[in-house]
């Protein structure tokens, strides 16, 4: 799974995820199922009959990154899958970023790159069902394995930047929610964070003080999964980004392999 946390607070927006990446595998099994004829009621079993597979974790891996700038201004959080079309979504984002929209005279870059965005995981999904031989259109309606927060500032017409969160949710369909100005937005296994977060009082908290917080929040929650005794889907080291409408997407804190790949792979930014 995955948390994401993006905090907007006065002087700017902190984004922080985990980087633990936790697989999962089918688990196949066949029951005996008993019922009565519809006809003349008679009592029937059926034995060994197959279920549909269920998904478990199985094992862990602490290194996924999944924290990316986006155009040296914006920052993009993944949860859910890490593999689309037998890739990871870091090789996705290393092929997306020279294809993204460029900045047009009148248009809100924000709304434009997270629409984009929200597209082409959608079209990934369902690509990579296509090739499973299965449909999209036979998905649960609340079938959601991609999520995003990509976060930023808008800049409407004569108007102050307005910090931003959209969550990206892509599966039957992309659903979208915009969260702005000074708050808190969470993704991923959030129960803990859920029960922490309501009582900050983020207007009054400084850079530092967002950092912290952020860190807080994910740690607690690898803690907390540490002694539950159930399989973590949060856990590793914590990457940490800092976005302002003058300075953009600056690291905090990266896992140092990123960090090389960054200097040597497609950059990220432009």
């Amino acid at each position: 799974m995955t948390l994401n946390v993006s905090l907007r607070v006065p002087d700017g927006i902190v984004m922080a995820s985990d980087s633990l990446s936790t697989l999962t595998q089918p688990v196949n099994q066949r029951m005996t199922v008993s019922g009565k004829c519809d006809k003349c009621g008679e009592s029937v079993e059926i034995r060994d009959v197959q279920t549909p597979p269920m998904s478990i974790p199985s094992s862990t891996w602490p290194y996924a990154q999944k924290l990316f700038p986006i155009q040296g201004r914006f920052g993009l959080a993944t949860y859910g899958m890490a593999f689309v079309n037998e890739r990871s979504i870091y090789n996705h984002v290393i092929e997306l970023a020279p294809n993204l929209p460029q900045p047009k005279s009148g248009t809100d870059q924000f709304e434009a790159l997270a629409d984009f965005i929200g597209a082409y995981c959608q079209k990934e999904l369902e690509n990579q069902l296509n090739s499973s031989g299965l449909s999209v259109a036979l998905q649960p309606d609340e079938w959601c394995p991609l999520g995003f927060q990509f976060v930023g500032f808008s800049k409407p017409q004569a108007a102050a930047p307005i910090s931003k969160t959209r969550l990206i949710q892509t599966g039957k369909a992309v659903r979208a929610q915009t969260f702005e100005k000074i708050g808190c937005t969470i993704s991923g296994d959030t129960a803990v964070a859920q029960m922490l977060f309501q009582q900050a009082n983020w207007a009054s908290f400084s850079l530092q003080d967002a950092i912290d917080y952020a860190k807080f929040l994910i740690r607690t929650t690898s803690d907390f999964q540490r002694f539950s005794g159930k399989m973590p889907t949060v856990g590793g080291d914590i990457d940490i980004s800092l976005l302002t409408h003058h300075r953009g997407f600056q690291w905090i804190a990266q896992k140092e392999l990123y960090r090389t790949l960054e200097r040597t792979e497609v950059p990220l930014t432009v």
